[in-house]
Order: structure tokens, then C-alpha cells, then sequence
């Protein structure tokens, strides 16, 4: 019995003569060079061509991170210099305050301001013969609230007081 599922081939150049190997020898060769051609005209066309522009595109995008990367140093290196200047200019601030509030702070003492009353406004100290004293009536005082004569009454102001205390 005769087995067809084998992986087995046939060798059918065993039955070409010796023209067909020429002739297929020949095309083969034709393809070569067919080929070959190609692939010399798709290098010089696409490959060169493509690969100089690509290396022109890498080229500027390089140099386009580059300089971002050199300009954002550099605003880096302005913002880091503005904020030192301001965080001079603010302790300069701070130290003037303090200046002013102790000068402030010494024109208000007593000797101060009892000296600027009596040289700028011409005002004097008070003797006892100016000085007057008033008495008055300290007696404590009650007053009674006057009782509701009605229950009705009471829980009328009762449940008014609770709709007032609601916003009704």
C-alpha cells in the first residue's frame, strides 16, 4: 500500500535535460541582475535622498531640544536672580520697619508727650484748686415687670416669640 501523507518530495530535476538547466540557469542570472538594478535605483533614489533628509530633520530637532533646553536654563538662572534681589529688597524693608517702629515707639513716652503738651500746645499740669469733684446718687434702682393678668396672654407671647425666633 502506497503511504501519501509523507513529506517526501520529488527531485524533478533529475528528469530536465541539459537545455533546461541553461535556460534556467540563464534566468536566474537575468533575475540577479534585474535585481541588482533595482536595488542600485532604489538606493540612490529613496535611500540616499530619504536618509538625508531624515538626517537633515534629526539634525534640527537636536539643535531645536538643545536650544529649549539652553533658553530654559537660562530663565532659570533670571527668575533665580529676580527672587534674590527681591528677598534683599524685603529684608531691607523689614529692617527699616523695625527702625521706624522703635523710633515710633520712643516719641510716645511719657516725658515725650508731656513735653510736646506743655512747649507745643502750651498746656499746664492741673493744680488741686482746679480740680472739682461731683457726687452723685448711687442708690440701686428695681423696677417690677408687671405681671400678665391671663394664661392666654402668656402663651400668646410665648408662641410669638417662637415665630419670631424662627423668621415667621
Amino acid at each position: 500500500m502506497y503511504n501519501d501523507n509523507s513529506n517526501l518530495a520529488y527531485d524533478l530535476t533529475l528528469f530536465e535535460t541539459d537545455e533546461d538547466l541553461e535556460r534556467r540557469k540563464r534566468d536566474r542570472k537575468k533575475q540577479r541582475e534585474e535585481q541588482a538594478k533595482i536595488n542600485i535605483t532604489q538606493k540612490k533614489s529613496v535611500g540616499r535622498n530619504g536618509s538625508a533628509v531624515a538626517a537633515i530633520a534629526l539634525v534640527a530637532f537636536a539643535a531645536v531640544i538643545a536650544f529649549s533646553l539652553l533658553y530654559s536654563k537660562v530663565q532659570i538662572s533670571d527668575y533665580t536672580s529676580k527672587i534674590s534681589e527681591t528677598k534683599n529688597e524685603i529684608e531691607l524693608a523689614e529692617r527699616e520697619n523695625v527702625r521706624l517702629n522703635s523710633e515710633l515707639d520712643s516719641m510716645y513716652t511719657l516725658d515725650n508727650v508731656e513735653s510736646i503738651a506743655s512747649q507745643d500746645l502750651g498746656l499746664q499740669k492741673t493744680q488741686n484748686s482746679q480740680i472739682t469733684f461731683i457726687t452723685l446718687n448711687t442708690e440701686e434702682m428695681t423696677e417690677i415687670a408687671e405681671s400678665d393678668p391671663n394664661i392666654f396672654v402668656s402663651i400668646q407671647k410665648w408662641f410669638n416669640s417662637i415665630l419670631d425666633y424662627l423668621g415667621f
